[in-house]
């Protein structure tokens, strides 16, 4: 779906005036101009929430990341600038082969501060192109813009209630399973006992 069909597909089931464009000087309608002013004002909103809870395989990305000439106040040895598309941080090696050793990280703000002197990242990017986007992402994409659209346009706060239970019960999770089921790899941490066998004393 283009954003203009998610659009459009959020308002039906709100039952609202659709939009031709997100322009709102490309038409006199009063219905259609203010359908298109809530829809720009929602529309990124309820795309980065959605996208944020789960690493959705159409919105996987991979990079290597360049590490900043200033070191963190304390404790992390180094720090990296995140990409701009990242939405959410899934994981961080230090290798390409992509291990987990559980060594520690963290972000802050728009940075990714540990002690990897090379960074390899797996994030969740924001998409420009919402085409590409898996057909049941984007019908969670559709529900959460309909719970926003849903009080401003219809002042109905249990038709937002509806909204909401049918997508934490049914959408979300069934786009969630779907997406799941398409991984065959299964990232899985080192445990206790492989590491302390690599250490002269175990692990505590």
């Amino acid at each position: 779906m283009t954003k203009i069909e998610i659009c459009n597909h959020a308002l039906l089931k709100i039952g609202a005036d659709t939009i031709a464009s997100l322009d709102i000087n490309s038409n006199t309608d009063e219905g259609v101009v203010y359908s298109a002013k809530l829809c720009n004002t929602f529309f990124n909103q309820a795309l980065e929430e959605v996208l944020r809870t789960h690493k959705w395989n159409s919105a996987m990305k991979r990079a290597t990341l360049s590490r900043l000439l200033d070191a963190p106040a304390f404790k992390f040895k180094y720090q990296y600038q995140l990409p701009t598309d990242c939405i959410r941080v899934v994981n961080l090696y230090d290798t390409p082969e992509a291990y987990d050793d559980r060594s520690e990280w963290v972000v802050e703000g728009n940075l990714i501060l540990c002690d990897y002197e090379a960074v390899y990242l797996s994030y969740v990017s924001k998409v420009e192109d919402v085409n590409t986007l898996d057909a049941f992402l984007t019908q969670a994409i559709v529900q959460n813009l309909a719970i926003k659209l849903s009080v401003p346009m219809q002042l109905d706060t249990a038709m937002q209630n509806n909204l909401i239970q049918e997508y934490d019960s049914i959408i979300l999770p069934q786009a969630r399973s779907v997406d799941t089921l398409e991984n065959k790899y299964w990232e899985m941490e080192e445990s206790d006992f492989l590491l302390s066998r690599q250490h002269e004393s175990p692990i505590i």
